[in-house]
């Protein structure tokens, strides 16, 4: 061990051995000067020691020599540090991994969704083709049910009707199968040119948008002309009642007015007009067919009549009797009333005509008098007529609240 000591502090004395090495002939002087050294470490050394770790250097028996680079000396390398590029590979792969993830995950989700908006598209326009088919199949029964027996009622605009009907469902044949037959490509077809996906559904697009405008604008015409033919059958009705109808002069001339509108509106095929004008028809011979008296109401929280200021009235205030239409079984009957102030016309039991304020005084008086009021019939309407007669002055208007 103290050869090998020796050995060891040798070679850390570079220069001493490049000098005294140099020549065997000084040996003797070298090995005392390493006795020397050992020496003034406190550390005795015999002499035979000291030329034995001499002779040992030069033969390099402690010296260690490296094996060659060969492939199984590497491999024990790594053995032997198997811990370190162990870390090293985990580093490696985690880097690796979320390199990979930064970069594929972000993308193969904008590609999933892109191919989910495609799909999307597809199937939005195969439900579109898909409604049509059904909006052109429900039209197809025009004008089954149609026929009635109103002469007035023009036939050639529903003849011409009919054959815009089949013009359009033929123009819009080829869109719907076009849009029934579309197809979805595959994922992996779409990642590789989805500009030829989209491609394919652009004419469908513009072909189902033509299609849908034809089928539309043939729908409104065709219920507008089932309104025309209603307004038709109501207009039957109402003539025939006119006919059975027994009515004064005036109410006749008034009512025949309405169904000349109505036949006319009819026979030019014109929906909204002939809807009013029949519309208007009905109401006059519902109001011809009423027959009532009107009284003013003589009841507990009730009040008959009232008052409302009015700058342009005399007096700056308009007088009110609060009545109620009564027919010949005793019953309360609503009637339809326009509003003086709001205009608006409202059925309702309970309404308030104007009368002159001499008219309103006198029926003050009669209430005050002993709580009742004795004369409470204001007017009479009679089968047939349009108008009430009334027996006290009314000044021509009504209001439904108070």
């Amino acid at each position: 061990m103290l050869a090998m000591d020796i050995v060891d502090t040798l070679r850390h004395e570079q220069s001493l051995i490049e000098r005294e090495l140099a020549s065997d002939a000084r040996d003797s002087e070298f090995v005392a000067r390493v006795k020397q050294i050992y020496a003034n470490q406190g550390i005795e050394v015999s002499e035979a020691l000291v030329r034995q770790g001499v002779e040992a250097l030069k033969q390099d028996r402690f010296a260690y020599t490296p094996p060659p680079r060969s492939f199984a000396v590497r491999l024990a390398e790594v053995w032997v540090d198997r811990w370190r590029w162990t870390k090293r590979s985990l580093i490696a792969g985690f880097v690796l991994a979320f390199g990979y993830a930064v970069v594929a995950i972000p993308n193969a989700w904008m590609a999933a969704r892109e191919y989910g908006e495609y799909t999307e598209s597809v199937q939005t326009l195969q439900r579109r083709g898909a409604r049509l088919q059904t909006l052109s199949d429900s039209l197809s029964g025009f004008p089954r049910g149609w026929s009635v027996d109103a002469p007035a009622v023009a036939s050639e605009p529903l003849a011409a009707l009919a054959r815009e009907l089949a013009l359009a469902q033929a123009n819009a044949a080829p869109a719907l199968a076009a849009a029934s037959g579309l197809a979805v490509l595959a994922q992996d077809r779409f990642a590789d040119a989805p500009e030829s996906g989209y491609a394919q559904l652009a004419p469908v697009r513009d072909r189902l948008d033509t299609a849908e405008a034809e089928l539309n604008q043939v729908e409104g015409r065709i219920k507008a002309g089932e309104r025309l033919m209603l307004a038709a059958r109501r207009f039957d009705a109402a003539s025939t009642r006119l006919a059975s109808m027994d009515l004064a002069e005036q109410a006749r001339a008034s009512v025949q007015d309405a169904r000349a509108r109505a036949e006319s509106a009819l026979a030019a095929a014109d929906e909204a007009v002939a809807t009013t004008a029949v519309g208007q028809m009905e109401q006059a011979l519902a109001t011809l067919d009423l027959a009532y008296t009107l009284r003013i109401v003589n009841r507990e929280g009730v009040q008959s009549g009232v008052w409302r200021y009015h700058e342009a009235a005399p007096g700056g205030k308009n007088y009110y009797l609060v009545v109620e239409a009564i027919d010949a079984g005793g019953n309360v009957i609503a009637l339809p009333v326009t509003n003086e102030e709001t205009q608006q016309t409202r059925s309702v039991a309970l309404h308030a005509i104007r009368v002159a304020p001499p008219e309103y005084e006198r029926v003050r008086a009669d209430k005050l008098d002993n709580g009742l009021i004795d004369d409470a019939i204001v007017g009479e309407k009679r089968r047939g007529e349009l108008e009430a007669h009334y027996r006290v002055a009314v000044a021509g208007g009504a209001i439904t609240e108070w």
